[in-house]
């Protein structure tokens, strides 16, 4: 609980992400607004993701999800490196579009 409140908290602070909490579930499938992000490829989001910041996480059209705007956050990993991590994912967001 305490990964997944950490990492909820600190998802939803960053402007234009909102998640709904998840009550069991042992991820987060944060919504990226569609009119604050201009993304247009989820799954080149998540690469320059990677590439950036060395953040795995999962395109939201990879669990079939019709639209480029949700990705996947396992909570597991202790709270320091999901503060870490989402941290990084809110400064990798800040500025981020696709041309």
């Amino acid at each position: 609980l305490e990964q997944r409140d950490i990492a909820y908290d600190l998802l939803t602070r960053i402007p234009g992400v909102t998640c709904v909490k998840p009550k069991g579930a042992l991820y987060l499938f944060p919504r990226l607004d569609p009119k604050v992000f201009k993304i247009k490829d989820d799954r080149q989001m998540v690469l320059d993701l990677l590439r950036a910041e060395k953040i795995m996480v999962v395109q939201g059209t990879g669990f079939n999800w019709p639209d480029p705007d949700h990705f996947r956050v396992v909570t597991l990993p202790p709270a320091k490196d999901l503060t870490d991590a989402v941290t990084r994912i809110g400064h990798f967001l800040d500025g981020y579009s696709q041309p």
